[in-house]
């Protein structure tokens, strides 16, 4: 990564701003952020300093395609986190979610070729295998197109990466935000079912992870190899806490899967 001018799409967010902290270990030339939240735009400047030689600032829409084009100017690795994530929204709005999660990531790839960049890495989640809801589906139909540009890569090779991981604890939206908040307000906890079984990792583990992937990045697809944890599990931390169940919601599955059986030949677990 040294000298590397690196660009975060959706750089704001849990995974994006950790990626930020990772960067930072390294001798980069410059790290670029763009996302479309102006507040938190506001708070990263407030904790990694105004626009400096190292440190530029973008506000964006990965629907954007001419605004995204400018970010990419000069720029040697591309890592998109940007994406509609939550699963029920992404139902109840189909339309925005492909809007982002898959004409968003098509404008980034054919900038990436426009732009001749080193590498572009499509950041995915365990709900596009064997999708079962809007969002899996979408962000599956993002897994596809990033693996297709390798096809498409143009004179310059641009390397094309899908990086597939699970959970992130404490991540803005997740169960962890939601029990707090029902916690300290001496409320039941809301759990979908006790069973249920998810795969987490802390977001400095896995900024970690896809960093040690962008220093030797090849085309493919890689899935990050993390812990599983039962529900049950991951809510007895809460001591004393009722718990209220409500059934699995529309397109949310028991259990999660890392990989479908198809991939297991082809794809680097890391």
């Amino acid at each position: 990564m040294q000298n590397k001018k690196v660009l975060i799409i959706g750089g704001t967010g849990t995974l994006g701003t950790a990626l930020i902290d990772e960067l930072l270990k390294y001798d980069v030339h410059s790290i670029r952020i763009y996302s479309r939240n102006e507040h938190k735009q506001f708070q990263v400047r407030q904790k990694y300093g105004e626009p400096t030689g190292t440190m530029r600032y973008y506000v964006g829409d990965i629907r954007d395609k001419q605004r995204l084009s400018r970010a990419y100017e000069g720029v040697d690795i591309v890592i998109n986190c940007a994406a509609l994530k939550h699963v029920s929204l992404c139902n109840e709005n189909p339309f925005e979610c492909t809007q982002t999660n898959v004409i968003g990531v098509q404008n980034a790839l054919e900038c990436a070729v426009k732009h001749g960049i080193e590498a572009f890495i499509q950041i995915s989640t365990d709900k596009a295998v064997n999708p079962v809801n809007i969002y899996g589906c979408s962000k599956a139909m993002a897994e596809y197109l990033t693996l297709d540009a390798i096809n498409w890569q143009g004179i310059n090779r641009t390397k094309f990466c899908v990086i597939r991981s699970g959970n992130i604890f404490a991540s803005s939206g997740s169960c962890f935000e939601v029990w707090d908040r029902q916690y300290e307000a001496d409320k039941p906890l809301t759990v979908t079912n006790l069973n249920a079984v998810r795969y987490m990792e802390s977001k400095e583990i896995i900024a970690q992870a896809i960093i040690n992937i962008a220093c030797n990045v090849q085309n493919g697809l890689y899935v990050l190899s993390m812990p599983k944890y039962k529900v049950s599990d991951l809510i007895s931390k809460y001591e004393g806490a009722e718990v209220k169940i409500t059934g699995l919601q529309q397109g949310e599955k028991l259990i999660e899967e890392l990989y479908r059986e198809d991939e297991k030949f082809t794809l680097v677990e890391v």
